[in-house]
């Protein structure tokens, strides 16, 4: 029998799994409480800033 408790870690590993293999994104803040603050830092520090909403765009400034 699965207790609520459970079910809540269940879900709570599936989704870090899928933010440490890229396939889901949040925002940073979310991400450091599932999978812990460096862990987070390095996946998110490797992401191109596109895909964070901003930073410089080489190919546009030239």
């Amino acid at each position: 029998m699965k207790t609520e408790k459970a079910e809540q870690m269940r879900i709570k590993y599936k989704y870090r799994m899928m933010i440490m293999k890229g396939k889901v994104w949040i925002n940073y803040k979310g991400a450091a409480q599932l999978i812990g603050p460096d862990c987070a830092f390095h996946l998110y520090s490797t992401i191109s800033t596109d895909r964070q909403g901003g930073g410089n765009d080489k190919k546009n400034s030239a």
